[in-house]
């Protein structure tokens, strides 16, 4: 009998952690397929103003440095979740993405293009006013999605 595919939403977060523990705990079944989505954040290029060539070549060769850092970051939360799917037997595939638009669009299209029954991801728990401004990837998950979104709380302050 062929399993479920699931999707869960990873980076280096605590939260990840926290989502991939519930799935474990409360959801995956032996016969399931997890894809592992990481949706790797593009570092920012600073403003150049009116400077002059010299100061956009270094820039350019900055930039370049920390879009490579970031990759390597995202290269080990991935090897991360990855090890543990291949201690557990766990059938798994990486979907690895560059996040030049929206993060929460692109887990939403990386799930309906590998065809996952349900969507797992942890909430950062931001504030109302920082959710407000910057806007919240597990919400945007849960209202754009085209399948059942699991989204894993913080712990509770209590």
């Amino acid at each position: 009998m062929e399993g479920r595919i699931n999707a869960i939403a990873i980076d280096d977060s605590i939260t990840s952690e926290r989502a991939f523990s519930w799935y474990l705990n409360h959801y995956h079944k032996t016969d399931d397929k997890l894809l592992l989505i990481h949706i790797h954040q593009m570092p920012q290029l600073p403003p150049m103003g009116l400077s002059g060539a010299l100061v956009a070549q270094s820039l350019t060769r900055s930039f370049h440095e920390m879009v490579e850092d970031s990759i390597k970051e995202s290269k080990h939360a991935i090897a991360k979740f990855e090890s543990q799917c291949r201690e557990r037997n766990i059938k798994h595939e990486v979907i690895f993405e560059d996040d030049f638009h929206s993060p929460g669009n692109m887990i939403c299209d990386m799930a309906q293009k590998h065809k996952a029954e349900a969507i797992i991801m942890g909430q950062r728990g931001l504030g109302t006013m920082k959710r407000l401004l910057l806007g919240s990837t597990s919400d945007y998950v849960l209202h754009h999605a085209n399948v059942p979104v699991v989204i894993v709380p913080p712990p509770s302050e209590n």
